[in-house]
């Protein structure tokens, strides 16, 4: 499966159709791996500063695709990808089937790249953000340094 557990942060753009220019979006997300699949706690924050959290869940099905549970913002949605090989595509629709998400995940050169569109209604909403994996700084008293730190 393309998605990894670790800590990743993202960037990119979020375009609302009939706008010229996209909103900045950086995400928080943690992947955990349990029994059954996959969660992702992700954070969002927009550039006019508001902030929204996702909870997705990954779980094999036994068609040999993934099922996908999605709540963000008090709403639900339900769908189904395909993960394992490119392209890596996933479909989510809300309970009453009058808003659908598509997205699309690749690699790229330092992670992975995600894309997609939303229509609600008569509004479509395009994104694009790049993740990498957050590189935890470890420290110990036993590491030293053999570089001089005054040249």
């Amino acid at each position: 499966m393309i998605l990894k557990p670790g800590h990743w942060l993202g960037r990119g753009s979020v375009l609302i159709d009939g706008m010229s220019l996209g909103k900045t979006v950086e995400c928080d997300a943690r992947v955990e791996a349990d029994d059954t699949g996959l969660v992702v706690n992700a954070d969002l924050a927009f550039q006019d500063d508001e902030r929204r959290t996702m909870n997705v869940r990954v779980a094999a099905n036994d068609v040999g695709t993934y099922t996908l549970r999605l709540a963000s913002s008090g709403e639900v949605f339900h769908g189904t990808a395909k993960l394992d090989s490119p392209p890596n595509l996933g479909l989510l629709w809300n309970d009453s089937e009058t808003v659908h998400l598509t997205f699309a995940l690749f690699a790229v050169s330092e992670g992975y790249g995600c894309r997609g569109f939303l229509r609600d209604g008569e509004t479509t909403y395009t994104w694009e953000v790049a993740f990498s994996l957050k590189q935890e700084v470890v420290k110990g008293d036993n590491v030293i340094s053999l570089a001089r730190r005054r040249r």
